[in-house]
């Protein structure tokens, strides 16, 4: 199936404006990323609405999770985007945003893989956007992340994961820091 690009973006605003992606959308989706124009253009639109920035549904900003210090943070995965120079030759600040950066892309990767039906790869992808987070320190990613865990149980149906996920979601959030 080959989509218009008038038709690509009426399905993208839909998707943007009700925050929910069926699994027809997800085949349509998958199909128009087949064509590199048709993805980029989706890729665009997608974050130009904000759906990248999953989880609690609002855009985070990382100045306002910044915290200065003079411990240097370690870079422990490979970084999907490049840089002029090395990770540790930035300032913390730069390392802090990169690192923040990143740790939104794979919770990205997690609720794509989810929403095409990869649970166990969500998981996976969800254990190490919660690592990021406890590296971070950041309660929101933190708890953005037992989110993507949240999403993984009402998919695979498990109630009680379901419950034990929100459940520190909660906590995270409601913490100091």
């Amino acid at each position: 199936m080959n989509l218009t690009p008038d038709e690509l973006q009426s399905l993208l605003q839909n998707l943007i404006e009700s925050g929910n992606l069926t699994k027809d959308d997800v085949a349509t989706l998958m199909q128009a990323a087949n064509n590199p124009e048709a993805l980029e253009l989706m890729l665009r639109k997608l974050k130009n609405g904000g759906a990248d920035q999953v989880g609690s549904g609002k855009p985070l900003d990382m100045n306002q999770y910044y915290r200065d210090g003079t411990d240097m943070f370690e870079l422990r995965w490979p970084l999907q985007a490049s840089l002029p120079i090395a990770f540790d030759q930035l300032d913390r600040k730069t390392q802090f945003f990169v690192l923040f950066q990143e740790w939104s892309r794979r919770e990205l990767d997690g609720m794509t893989a989810l929403n095409s039906g990869q649970t166990d790869r969500a998981k996976a992808i969800f254990d190490e956007c919660l690592e990021r987070a406890q590296q971070l320190q950041i309660n929101e990613l933190i708890a953005r992340s037992y989110e993507g865990f949240m999403r993984v149980a009402q998919t695979l149906g498990d109630p009680k994961a379901e419950r034990k996920w929100s459940t520190l979601a909660a906590k995270g959030r409601s913490e100091n820091g």
